[in-house]
């Protein structure tokens, strides 16, 4: 965690995940000057408003200007509204949350919030523009306790007609397959997020996670190396999708599966995405396995959030 020296105002930007939320205040150089992470309140809108509340309230205290809040959570954002409805990992259906007219209580800075993945597509532009990485375009592929897309273009936020665009978790993956939290059978969710990866591991039904899948895969073990290549199979059809739909100049992984993966992960991608593409010129001339990257080691979520305030004020 760096410790910034710039003495003007701050923001609070809030990543609001399904088993976590980190809330951090931001400089204008977009380091983290202080952060807290606390277990997200799921069961509805009162448990999930409550806990954010009390996630900014306890770093607006820290003695500095604060001049915005932002916030980044899954689910369908209506920003104009500052609420969201279906964010299903959470437990919150077609009864909104209006997170922005609660915050407006108790909070002196102006609010403003996006979809979580979002949010983080917007740190990870961010923070490759401030290294200077020349690039306008981008999709952020999340996948941890969900599985969703963020989609930059020109810099900015694509959120759709609806607020839709980048739900890749909701396509079909496999008619056959389980149940997902939406509703819906066979969604990529349901097949390649965290929680369905550790469903599958170990076979004997001991505790299973993602780190043991993981560690496991790497020893070579047969079982989870064919559980993995199932999900990057699943993966690499996405990553094309993405790329025919957005056509973008970088595919950037990340969410809690990437962080345990790492390099193992993203090398598994690119192996695949090579096998896609190999008999077709066509779909070779994509590039697709250099196009793809680990996200960033800052934390995008509270960054991204935070970068929602700033561009707001300038709109």
């Amino acid at each position: 965690m760096s410790q910034a020296t710039d003495p003007g105002g701050v923001v609070i930007g809030v990543d609001v995940g399904g088993t976590k939320t980190h809330a951090a205040v931001i400089d204008r150089h977009l380091n983290v000057v202080t952060d807290l992470t606390v277990p997200t309140q799921i069961g509805g809108v009162d448990q999930v408003g409550a806990g954010i509340v009390s996630a900014v309230a306890a770093l607006e205290s820290n003695g500095r200007q604060l001049t915005g809040v932002g916030i980044g959570l899954p689910g369908i954002v209506d920003s104009s509204a500052g609420s969201v409805r279906h964010a299903f990992n959470l437990g919150i259906g077609e009864d909104a949350l209006d997170i922005v007219s609660r915050l407006n209580t108790t909070v002196s800075a102006p609010c403003w919030i996006a979809n979580d993945v979002d949010a983080a597509a917007l740190g990870v532009y961010e923070i490759l523009r401030r290294d200077n990485c020349a690039l306008q375009d981008l999709v952020f592929l999340s996948i941890g306790t969900g599985i969703a897309a963020g989609v930059i273009l020109g810099g900015r936020i694509y959120q759709g007609n609806r607020g839709f665009a980048g739900e890749i978790g909701h396509f079909l993956a496999d008619p056959d397959g389980p149940q997902c939290a939406c509703g819906l059978r066979g969604c990529l969710e349901a097949m390649a997020s965290g929680p369905a990866l550790a469903r599958q591991w170990p076979p004997s039904g001991e505790h299973s996670s993602v780190e043991a899948l993981f560690a496991a895969a790497g020893r070579g073990d047969d079982a989870a190396t064919l559980i993995l290549e199932r999900a990057v199979e699943h993966l690499t059809r996405t990553i094309q999708l993405l790329a025919l739909t957005f056509d973008v100049d970088r595919i950037v992984i990340g969410g809690g599966v990437a962080d345990v993966g790492g390099s193992l992960l993203i090398d598994a991608l690119r192996q695949g995405l090579h096998r896609l593409q190999s008999p077709s010129p066509w779909t070779r001339a994509l590039n697709l396995p250099d196009r793809i990257m680990l996200k960033p080691t800052e934390p995008v979520g509270v960054i991204g959030a935070a970068a929602l305030t700033r561009r707001s004020r300038s709109a």
